[in-house]
């Protein structure tokens, strides 16, 4: 099976200084913006325990007013807050078993795809204890990042990554990296690469993890981030702002980022990749096996 890759292979090398877009008295929750359709204005948004409602702003005056021009009822209700808008529609985890969601913002269809083997009632992802599954996207599409369950209480934290199809939500490859999930504070994927913060309730922390999803190969990094209200429960990657997007003690922020691309295909033309070899390989104390379908 062949992965298409992003024609943009891009390893960040700095995070700058926090921007300010609202505060909603509510230690959960998300907003989003659109990634790939031209939405003008538009941004959404989740409350904190209240499960069954996703809200739509249509320009930043009524966001940051908290003012809402539509909201779309969802049946089930969402979990945790690691969710993402994408051409027209809403990703998001089942609050009640291991399911993606993907709502149609237009029709208010739905469609689903159950995640294989993964128990629902699992631990949590990271250490702050909130989110089961991390949904992302980037120049390459979506992806899942979740804990990998192997039936030995003492080893199972080995970290599962998903990539979707995001029009069917057929499973196109997993990725299982023996790598303890719940030791970081969050982790987020751009360009293909996954990335850990450290540590999301301290002031001031760093992301020294990054791995190569196409390459499984560990890049080299050192990156200061910041949780200026030390409590950051969702950070994601926004790749046409070239931001990362967070939600740090109800502050909804943005963090600029600078990348240095890898590789220039100036031709415009996507270019295929082979997927890893299905075997354990080993990479600096970080295993990838690439056969837990």
């Amino acid at each position: 099976m062949l992965i298409r890759r992003c024609k943009k292979d891009c390893l960040l090398y700095a995070i700058g200084k926090p921007v300010y877009h609202r505060f909603t008295n509510e230690t959960y929750g998300s907003w989003m913006r659109d990634l790939n359709v031209q939405e003008g204005d538009k941004y959404w948004s989740t409350k904190e325990g209240n499960y069954s409602y996703l809200f739509e702003f249509a320009n930043k005056i009524d966001f940051r007013k908290d003012n809402p021009t539509n909201s779309y009822m969802l049946d089930p209700q969402f979990r945790g807050n690691a969710h993402v808008v994408f051409n027209g529609s809403f990703y998001y985890v089942s609050r009640y078993d291991s399911k993606i969601i993907k709502f149609n913002l237009n029709t208010r269809k739905k469609m689903e795809e159950s995640i294989p083997d993964l128990d629902s009632t699992g631990p949590s992802l990271y250490k702050a204890g909130f989110n089961f599954m991390d949904l992302n996207i980037d120049d390459n599409g979506l992806w899942v990042i979740f804990g990998i369950p192997t039936g030995d209480a003492e080893n199972s934290n080995n970290t599962g990554v998903m990539k979707m199809d995001p029009n069917t939500l057929q499973i196109q490859y997993i990725w299982n990296i023996s790598l303890n999930h719940q030791k970081f504070g969050e982790m987020f994927i751009a360009c293909g690469v996954l990335y850990a913060v450290d540590s999301v309730q301290d002031r001031n922390s760093k992301i020294r993890f990054a791995l190569d999803l196409y390459k499984n190969r560990i890049l080299d990094v050192n990156l200061a981030f910041t949780n200026p209200f030390k409590n950051t429960t969702t950070v994601g990657y926004n790749y046409k702002n070239k931001e990362l997007y967070t939600w740090d003690r109800g502050n909804q922020l943005t963090y600029p980022v600078r990348y240095n691309e890898m590789s220039s295909h100036s031709s415009g033309k996507e270019e295929r990749h082979e997927p890893p070899e299905p075997e354990t390989q080993a990479l600096t104390g970080v295993e990838v096996n690439n056969n837990f379908l």
